[in-house]
């Protein structure tokens, strides 16, 4: 039986009214979701409703310094206006997901760790390994919770607020367990073109499921391309989604075709750096899905030209510049969970986008 990790919360809710296009989107202290630029790195920063946070994932530290903390504390606190992150996740043990540990603590508290278990050596990083999870143990204080596929961060919210559930889909390579009815498999598993088999830890990544009463959206880490076909056949078991964050930060060893189609995402965000992710097979990738209403792009992929039949669709990027100044990208979900505004920076020109499992709007 999956763990549940259950936080139980009640808050009055403050009405804010929010307009784009003519349309209104109530923001009944809906959750928001921050994707925060580490060039590359990984930073995902939840606020649910009652001001609980979770930071998936923290950037580089190392050699960067606190380029990623900064970056992190800056959303968290001057945009989010967070005093800590209650809960951080670290997916799988590279640099660019937890090494921004160390000096992000110096920055802002965290109350509590998550990972996939931590390991007394490195699959892939020998150099920097030893010094970055000695500064994870002590920024823990050799206290983190270990995930298994199936564990679900659950938010009781108050009485007639959607539930929010974070739920780990993956972790160390075991999947949820797939539906035993021949009826349930997944057709668009055919489509998987098996890759060499990955030996590197991004292959064990956690991978998570958002659920907000009709809001889907998932974060898969770095899990690569035979992985992520695991959570998809024979039998499905995602579901369709809203959003979709690319896996691998839009990189060409993950965002496997199967699965992309499978979840037929409305919004896709790439979570790339200029020279790394957002490539133009991603960008079919994501095309092919038939979908897709829109993408947003941490940075303007610097070593490739988008795919041409993109021209015209709604492609939207945070920072166009190599020397960039970390433009964050951002999603507000209604308090009903029936629509999301996506925006860039803190000025940017909200659109806005109906959930899939919404009710049919009344003439």
């Amino acid at each position: 039986m999956a763990r549940v990790l259950k936080t139980c919360i009640s808050l009055a809710a403050m009405l804010v009214t929010a307009v784009y296009s003519g349309a209104t989107h109530a923001q009944t202290a809906g959750p928001e979701i921050f994707f925060i630029d580490t060039e590359g790195g990984a930073a995902t920063l939840i606020v649910t409703p009652a001001r609980q946070s979770v930071l998936i994932d923290c950037g580089s530290g190392g050699k960067l310094g606190s380029r990623d903390a900064d970056r992190i504390f800056h959303v968290a606190h001057d945009v989010a206006h967070l005093k800590q992150i209650d809960n951080l996740i670290i997916t799988h043990w590279h640099s660019d997901h937890y090494g921004g540990v160390e000096p992000l603590v110096k920055l802002i508290p965290i109350a509590h760790f998550y990972d996939k278990g931590v390991p007394e050596k490195t699959l892939d990083d020998p150099e920097n390994f030893p010094s970055l999870i000695a500064a994870y143990k002590a920024a823990t204080g050799g206290k983190s919770n270990t995930l298994h596929a199936g564990d679900k961060v659950v938010i009781d919210l108050a009485p007639g607020t959607p539930p929010l559930t974070l739920q780990c889909l993956i972790a160390n390579k075991q999947t949820l367990p797939d539906d035993s009815s021949p009826a349930a498999k997944n057709s668009y598993a055919s489509l998987h073109k098996p890759h060499e088999v990955d030996p590197s830890d991004n292959a064990n990544s956690l991978g998570f499921l958002l659920r907000y009463g009709n809001f889907r959206f998932i974060d898969l880490g770095d899990l690569t391309w035979n992985l992520e076909y695991r959570l998809i056949a024979p039998n499905d078991k995602i579901g369709l989604i809203d959003v979709y964050q690319t896996t691998h930060h839009g990189i060409d060893q993950s965002n496997n075709p199967a699965l992309i189609k499978t979840v037929r995402p409305i919004v896709a965000i790439v979570n790339n750096g200029p020279h790394k992710g957002g490539t133009p097979q991603l960008f079919q990738n994501l095309l092919d899905c038939g979908s897709l209403q829109a993408i947003y792009e941490q940075h303007r992929y610097l070593d490739a030209q988008p795919p041409a039949d993109l021209a015209g669709r709604k492609l939207y990027v945070a920072n166009q510049d190599e020397q960039c100044k970390a433009v964050f990208m951002h999603i507000q979900i209604a308090a009903d969970s029936n629509t999301y505004l996506v925006s860039i920076g803190e000025r940017g020109t909200p659109q806005q986008y109906r959930t899939r499992f919404a009710p049919p709007l009344t003439p």
